[in-house]
């Protein structure tokens, strides 16, 4: 007899244009520079500190998070209703079989969105947003919003 009885079910959400969604993501957001790959909020910790009026740090790289998590719904067919940075962290995994450790930064994200492109959207969803999908970033949840 077995000791668990595993039900699955697919994941087929049915959405529509409008539809509004409550999430949370964890993602390791990044930026591009000279073809290669940077932590999105240590860039914008660089960029403010050149400023003479440097404004509060922290300030400064969530409005950089979430202008990333603003283009990543441009392009992958949703939009923005509100969204808060709730963590930062700087994240070390050491390697099996090396001494090397893999270092990426990943960011908790929350708030409501609202769905502009379903199909576009679901893709997205099913592939993950960001860099370090291996090591557990990228995956949204999704749960039914507050109806207007």
């Amino acid at each position: 007899s077995a000791i668990f009885d595993v039900q699955c079910r697919p994941f087929a959400p049915e959405l529509s244009v409008g539809q509004i969604l409550r999430f949370t993501l964890r993602a390791n957001p990044t930026i591009c520079k000279a073809g290669k790959r940077h932590d999105l909020l240590m860039e914008a910790k660089r960029q403010v500190k050149t400023q003479p009026d440097s404004r509060d740090i922290w300030t400064y790289q969530q409005q950089a998070a979430l202008e990333w998590l603003s283009r990543q719904g441009e392009q992958n067919g949703f939009s923005l209703r509100e969204a808060s940075v709730d963590a930062y962290r700087q994240q070390q995994i050491r390697r099996e079989k090396s001494r090397q450790m893999i270092q990426f930064s990943s960011v908790d994200y929350a708030g409501v969105l609202v769905v502009n492109n379903p199909v576009l959207f679901l893709q997205r969803l099913v592939q993950g947003y960001g860099k370090s999908r291996a090591f557990g970033c990228g995956m949204m949840l999704i749960k039914p919003g507050d109806s207007e």
